[in-house]
């Protein structure tokens, strides 16, 4: 059976909207970019649809917090040449094998909850000699690692051993501090000075640390060394953090779980003739959405004038299924739980918050 809509098909009703007729005038490779952006990053945008609701479901890794939430994949320029939806929107419920998560996005409010509370301790003093080893356990164990961001540079460290020099001697003043940065897989993070140079290692589980002081400087005998760490208690996560693109469980995973939240999804690019979109409904609706990209790009008010009318018909079209889907079960409250029949609500055979 030949399908209704095909991406030729689609070029060909944007030639008609958008006056380009001739491939002298527009070609096929950019009125594709034109579809292909509009349908990857903005659609989503312009409504919410069930058709891309879907579960966005990863395992936790044993004593690691945060996690990475990419919002967007390289739709259009795929070296590997298959296209991945990108992630639009992550909500609530959070799922960790089975168990319904707190959900947070307020910082202030996480934090208030699970405060990072770090202790700091005398593990040292200086040697007075240069290239000197210093090697010892911080205690106690395990504690937490810097915060990256989804760049992979450092926002917070968690890990900080410094060295100063209070004694009123000839070295008083005297000041050194060393911080952390995490490994991929691996429990083990570099310790970085002030130059972002490496001068040594710590352990996340066992404490343990090892760093000399570049350029042959010298820790005066005169100064102390402290530690300042971030200890926690690791067990199945219960409560659950979106900020800054990323996703942070509370208590610090133990060991490998399931995690599961409801996402909006990219839908996939236009990449072949054959290719069509997820629901051939929307249509007139992409391909009108992307006649409003190439007016923006070369300004016709007049044509820009019949594509709005289409585009915003087509768009109530679009939401028509979904409206119709959440129509069959009436909204949750916090007196009620979705799902629940409306003779039982009206009836009064059932309590509303059971």
């Amino acid at each position: 059976m030949t399908a209704l809509v095909s991406l030729s098909m689609m070029e060909d009703t944007i030639r008609r909207m958008t006056a380009r007729y001739t491939t002298q005038q527009m070609t096929s490779i950019q009125i594709r970019k034109y579809l292909n952006l509009f349908m990857t990053l903005m659609l989503p945008e312009h409504f919410k649809n069930i058709k891309l609701t879907k579960p966005y479901v990863f395992t936790t890794i044993p004593n690691v917090d945060t996690y990475n939430f990419v919002y967007q994949n390289d739709l259009l320029n795929n070296p590997a040449g298959d296209p991945i939806p990108g992630n639009v929107l992550i909500t609530p419920p959070v799922y960790c094998q089975g168990y319904a998560l707190r959900y947070f996005q307020d910082k202030s409010t996480f934090y208030s909850l699970w405060p990072k509370l770090s202790v700091n301790q005398q593990i040292d003093t200086g040697s007075g000699t240069a290239n000197f080893n210093y090697i010892g356990t911080i205690a106690p164990t395990p504690f937490l690692r810097a915060q990256l961001d989804i760049f992979g540079n450092v926002t917070e460290a968690a890990v900080l051993i410094s060295a100063f020099d209070s004694s009123g001697g000839s070295d008083s003043g005297f000041n050194y501090l060393i911080s952390d940065v995490p490994q991929d897989n691996s429990d083990e993070g570099i310790l970085v000075d002030s130059a972002s140079e490496q001068v040594g290692t710590i352990n996340y589980i066992t404490g343990d640390y090892s760093f000399t002081v570049n350029n042959s400087a010298i820790i005066p005998a005169t100064a102390k060394i402290f530690a300042s760490v971030v200890p926690y208690q690791p067990s199945r996560p219960i409560a659950v953090m979106f900020y800054n693109q990323q996703i942070t469980f509370r208590p610090v995973p133990q060991q490998v779980y399931q995690v599961e939240f409801q996402i909006s999804q990219q839908p996939l690019q236009l990449i072949a003739d054959g290719n069509r979109p997820e629901l051939d409904e929307w249509y007139l609706f992409i391909c009108a959405g992307a006649s409003k990209l190439i007016y923006t790009d070369f300004p016709d008010p007049e044509g820009m004038s019949y594509v709005e009318a289409i585009f915003q018909e087509q768009l109530q079209l679009a939401q028509r299924r979904t409206l119709k889907q959440i129509n069959t079960q009436r909204a949750a409250t916090i007196f009620s739980q979705p799902g629940r029949s409306y003779r039982s609500w009206f009836s009064g055979s059932q309590y509303s918050g059971n």
